[in-house]
């Protein structure tokens, strides 16, 4: 997970719950994604306008990619081998790529992008745009605009359910989570959840989607065939990110405040493990 606060990403064994190693990185990280088909970790530097590469297997930092301002969230196209980075400060889209680390497209898109989610069977990436309200939707094959959707107040971060065609976008001002069938990019459900929504994961196995409330120190659980919630799950202080680990039956939430992670069982949706990392931790992967 990445500790913004402290400039570094811990790595955390999941079978134990313990930090194994801290991997200093760029000025105010922010988003990662694992590669791994490579075993490569990507992770945004958002004071850096900076994208650092991490070797998983080693966890050492191999090299440092050059993108737009500030950049926030990041997804990875494994099968086409890209990055892409939501660059909040620039109003755009770098799109890395990760066979050689360097820059290969900027796409511009809506006010102050955030989060960024790829579909990679549709060949589409969906961009939160926090400042206009909207998703913004690239064609990965030509790096085009083929869409912007109107959606709640604040989208912050996306998730994308390939297997059944939508993308979930938690609206930080509304309390909501509004639900985009990929095929028409029209919204078909807006869902009411605990207070600040920001990080959002799926696990399409179970259908379900987990969602961070940072104002609630809450994790809420999503029905995605219902489009309900579940359960409202007790935190640590100002939850911000998630991430999911069907085969473990596991979900990881990042608390800003904390400078935890809590572990939950997703079969109880209760915490069963915090962990202590480093300062400011908010984006989290599991590979």
């Amino acid at each position: 997970m990445v500790n913004q606060g402290a400039n570094t990403v811990s790595a955390v064994n999941t079978s134990t719950n313990n930090v194994t190693r801290t991997i200093p990185v760029g000025a105010a990280p922010y988003g990662i994604a694992l590669d791994h088909s490579r075993h490569r970790a990507y992770v945004t530097n958002h004071a850096a306008d900076s994208v650092s590469v991490i070797n998983t297997d080693n966890t050492r930092v191999i090299g440092t990619v050059p993108v737009g301002a500030g950049p926030f969230g990041i997804a990875l196209d494994e099968r086409h081998k890209r990055a892409y980075v939501a660059d909040e400060t620039a109003g755009t889209v770098s799109v890395i790529n990760t066979s050689n680390n360097t820059l290969a497209d900027t796409v511009t898109v809506g006010g102050n992008p955030l989060g960024i989610a790829v579909d990679e069977g549709r060949k589409r990436a969906y961009v939160t745009n926090i400042a206009s309200d909207t998703v913004s939707v690239i064609n990965t094959a030509t790096d085009q605009i083929v869409a912007t959707i109107a959606v709640g107040s604040a989208p912050v971060a996306v998730a994308v359910d390939d297997k059944h065609g939508r993308a979930y976008v938690s609206n930080q001002a509304s309390d909501t989570v509004s639900v985009i069938n990929n095929a028409s990019n029209t919204v078909i459900a807006s869902i009411p959840v605990r207070s600040l929504p920001l990080g959002i994961a799926l696990d399409s196995r179970n259908n379900r989607a987990y969602v961070a409330g940072e104002g609630s120190d809450t994790l809420s659980v999503i029905n995605t065939t219902s489009n309900t919630v579940q359960a409202t799950v007790p935190v640590g202080q100002a939850p911000v990110g998630v991430a999911t680990d069907p085969s473990r039956g596991r979900v990881y939430v990042t608390n800003l405040l904390s400078d935890t992670l809590s572990v939950v069982n997703s079969a109880t949706n209760h915490v069963v493990s915090t962990i202590a990392v480093g300062s400011g931790p908010v984006g989290v992967a599991v590979g």
